[in-house]
């Protein structure tokens, strides 16, 4: 039987972000925190983690400066991961929470290094490494499909919740090209669907 590959899915509830958060500080000594820190940025401003792994110390530094990250959004386009890059920038405020974190984060490191240096020291991490570290972490915690992906998913569920569910709101925040998109992307139909089944619970 062909196994189904299952598509990264938010984390729909505060606590178990939070909770996402502390353990991945806690699991390793030496990349707990840049684990951490690239997890936060990415629940917060819905960036891509293509986009987020190759920021440098004084590319946060401006993000610091001004209180908001301006980033040329890219995303794969076929099966060989060659990005496009979208005609404008995306610009998301920087949280106040987050800045106070960010500046303690890079205050031992220089303008040139990589926020997020891979494992073997030759260079950033990769997007393929981060879902694999989200994925045992949301194993643990009993979250699954925790891909690289799900940090992205999560901010749009959390605005799409906090707005009153305004689809058009979460389409801006994305920088999808249409409702349609942003509708396929928080999988609304499979949702209203699995709370039908859930309903169906009455019965028993």
């Amino acid at each position: 039987m062909k196994k189904v590959k299952r598509a990264a899915k938010p984390i729909k509830n505060t606590r178990d972000v939070k909770r996402m958060i502390a353990y991945l500080e806690a699991s390793s000594d030496n990349y707990g925190k840049r684990n951490s820190i690239l997890f936060q940025i990415g629940v917060t401003t819905g960036y891509r983690a293509g986009d987020l792994v190759g920021l440098t110390v004084s590319e946060i530094k401006e993000v610091i400066k001004t209180n908001e990250f301006i980033i040329l959004e890219s995303k794969k386009v076929n099966s060989k991961n060659i990005r496009k890059k979208n005609i404008k920038p995306r610009r998301v405020p920087l949280s106040p929470k987050l800045k106070v974190k960010l500046k303690s984060y890079i205050s031992t490191k220089e303008d040139w290094e990589y926020m997020f240096p891979s494992n073997k020291g030759d260079g950033y991490i990769e997007v393929d490494t981060i879902s694999k570290i989200l994925k045992r972490a949301g194993e643990y915690l009993g979250l699954y499909y925790t891909t690289a992906h799900c940090m992205r998913k999560t901010y749009a569920y959390k605005i799409y919740v906090d707005s009153g569910y305004d689809i058009i709101a979460v389409k801006e925040m994305l920088g999808h090209s249409s409702i349609e998109e942003t509708k396929l992307y928080l999988d609304l139909e499979r949702l209203k669907y699995d709370n039908y089944s859930k309903s169906l619970d009455d019965f028993l």
